[in-house]
């Protein structure tokens, strides 16, 4: 996995995404190797460095399909591109997921919820990072400020104290915006 990992990557730097896939399905069938959490990792970086968010969820489905739990980085990928692609419901979801709040969304449901979430939790920092992008970048306030009161809820999730303040301001300086 070490070296497909690798190709994965050099294959991505080479601009090459398709590769990346195409040597992970050769090699994968041809010595009987079961991907693992930092190959995938690679392969949803391969796609959200290129842009394609709906085949990075793929990649992500298939990698719970697999069994193989997410990490926070994972996430970070997921949860950045996202935001970039101002796909607030699917942030919204992701987020939601990782931390174990809510239903996964019916392409994610058949999963269950454990091995969705990632060992050790998400950060405060990534998930305030993804809140205020959703806020700012995506000018959903109130899809913000809805998610941070379902998060603040979650049992050993230490959050950042200011970030309801700065959530709540940007929801104010903008009534007109709405989910």
């Amino acid at each position: 996995n070490f070296t497909l990992s690798v190709l994965v990557k050099l294959a991505n730097r080479s601009r090459c995404p398709d590769k990346a896939f195409e040597l992970c399905s050769e090699l994968s069938s041809k010595y009987h190797i079961r991907l693992n959490m930092h190959v995938y990792n690679n392969l949803v970086h391969a796609c959200t460095a290129h842009k394609n968010l709906p085949r990075a969820l793929e990649v992500f489905e298939q990698m719970l399909g697999e069994r193989v739990r997410p990490d926070v980085r994972t996430y970070t990928l997921l949860l950045r591109a996202c935001v970039d692609s101002c796909k607030t419901s699917e942030a919204a979801d992701l987020l939601r997921m990782a931390v174990g709040i809510s239903d996964a969304p019916a392409r994610f449901a058949r999963f269950g919820a454990a091995i969705a979430q990632p060992k050790g939790g998400l950060t405060a920092e990534l998930i305030g990072e993804t809140l205020e992008g959703i806020a700012s970048s995506c000018s959903e306030e109130r899809l913000a400020l809805e998610l941070f009161n379902d998060l603040r809820n979650v049992r050993g999730l230490k959050l950042d104290s200011r970030l309801p303040m700065r959530l709540t301001a940007r929801a104010i300086r903008s009534p007109g915006k709405r989910q």
